[in-house]
């Protein structure tokens, strides 16, 4: 059996607990749970994530965090491009650097 029919929502429940088994049912319950998500009030979930990370060390500190977010120049572009192998692929799409350096 191939591995993406592993990877399918084939049933959902809907929030009265019936069971949904057609594509459009099952479509429509996610989209309506997820557009709930999104319109909740987040103001409980942010308290929590500040005293959570109120005890955690800052590693990242202002000066680096505005470093690390500044543009990119094409010269560093150009520099850090120049300095990587050719024929290797930097991340899981495939693209090669040489069809960075191309482009």
């Amino acid at each position: 059996m191939a591995n993406w029919t592993h990877n399918g929502i084939y049933s959902i429940k809907n929030e009265e607990g019936e069971l949904q088994i057609y594509h459009e049912t099952v479509k429509t319950v996610l989209a309506h749970h997820f557009q709930g998500i999104t319109q909740e009030n987040n103001s409980y979930g942010e308290n929590i994530i500040r005293e959570v990370t109120r005890n955690v060390p800052k590693l990242v500190f202002k000066e680096d965090n505005f470093n690390l977010n500044k543009q990119v120049t094409k010269v560093e572009l150009s520099e850090v491009l120049k300095e990587m192998q050719n024929g290797k692929a930097p991340g899981s799409d495939g693209f090669n650097v040489d069809f960075f350096k191309a482009s």
